[in-house]
């Protein structure tokens, strides 16, 4: 009877084993899903930032070709975009902080997590994973960061233009100003591609992970 038994039970610890090795691994498959949550969230604030700023940018547009009684309702349209374009804004710086402070905690936890791990094999592959994990959001969050650091300075020029028109909307005001206009065009698109290219490396990161 003890012959029979001892292969049993050896057995029987082989396939607990396995089975605890593949709920650990089916559990590392979902322990990043609070940050793609976050990325997912990112990735919508960012898409809609950029929307708002083609807006912003194709009212200043028409602010430097208008003239006579058009200057009135644009500047108005002007104001009410970059208002809207603040708000965008807003979202993004959060929802990217929010992206830094969740990936922080969670990778805190998970290699904390991996120095009790007594089962060799099991540690290896979390530390691999782990490795791979935390590569791909650093390449991740400092574009979002670099292009998040790009907002206020363009703001701030709308923000300039809207106070300078405030009080000097006139064709000649606006025909002095026409090289500056172009010039945060230009600073616009420059952040529309950088924000642009944020949402592709979110669509990557959410893809791979």
């Amino acid at each position: 009877m003890l012959k029979f038994f001892l292969p049993v039970l050896s057995l029987f610890i082989v396939v607990s084993q396995s089975c605890a090795y593949a709920s650990a691994q089916q559990a590392n498959i979902h322990r990043l899903d609070p940050l793609l949550q976050r990325v997912e969230a990112s990735l919508k604030a960012h898409q809609a930032l950029v929307e708002q700023l083609r807006v912003d940018q194709a009212t200043l547009l028409a602010l430097g070709r208008a003239a006579g009684d058009d200057l009135q309702p644009i500047f108005v349209a002007e104001f009410k975009d970059y208002r809207d374009s603040v708000q965008a804004a807003v979202s993004v710086s959060s929802a990217v902080a929010a992206v830094s402070q969740t990936a922080f905690r969670l990778f805190e936890e998970w290699r904390d997590e991996i120095g009790y791990l007594t089962d060799a094999r099991l540690k290896a592959e979390n530390e691999t994973q782990f490795a791979a994990s935390r590569q791909r959001y650093e390449k991740l969050i400092k574009p979002l960061q670099n292009s998040e650091a790009m907002i206020d300075p363009v703001l701030a020029d709308l923000r300039k233009f809207l106070i300078y028109f405030k009080y000097a909307l006139n064709e000649s005001s606006v025909g002095s100003r026409k090289t500056e206009l172009s010039d945060t065009n230009d600073n616009i698109e420059a952040l529309i591609n950088a924000l642009t290219a944020s949402i592709v490396d979110s669509k990557v990161f959410l893809d791979e992970t």
